[in-house]
């Protein structure tokens, strides 16, 4: 998105989703970068149910295809990209333990910043 979010003020981003028992991920980006870091949380869904959840920056895990990326820190005045996503792999080539191919769904009712 453009202008980038100053979200500076802010300790995260809240969820409301209805899920399907499977494990999403939370993806927020600070650079325009077209292979950049990639600041990653995973979260666990109920199915059919609504949850509320939390996602503190601080526990965003910087990533480069999916391998985490020492040394670096979430600028959050500058995010660009807000984005929830379902990978077979979680981090360091370990693979997502809820990941089923086929048909998935994800409901979003809120995407908020707190």
């Amino acid at each position: 998105m453009t202008p980038a979010l100053d979200l500076s003020g802010f300790g995260g981003i809240r969820l409301r989703v209805n899920g399907d028992g499977q494990r999403y991920k939370c993806i927020v980006r600070d650079s325009y970068d077209w292979n950049g870091i990639a600041w990653a949380q995973s979260f666990d869904t109920t199915a059919g149910e609504f949850v509320d959840m939390s996602l503190p920056f601080s526990e965003f895990v910087p990533t480069l295809f999916a391998r985490k990326v020492p040394g670096v820190v979430l600028d959050t005045s500058k995010l660009n990209t807000i984005q929830l996503t379902l990978s077979k792999f979680e981090y360091d080539s370990a693979l997502n333990p809820s990941f089923r191919e086929g048909p998935f769904e994800l409901r979003i009712d809120e995407i908020a910043a707190y």
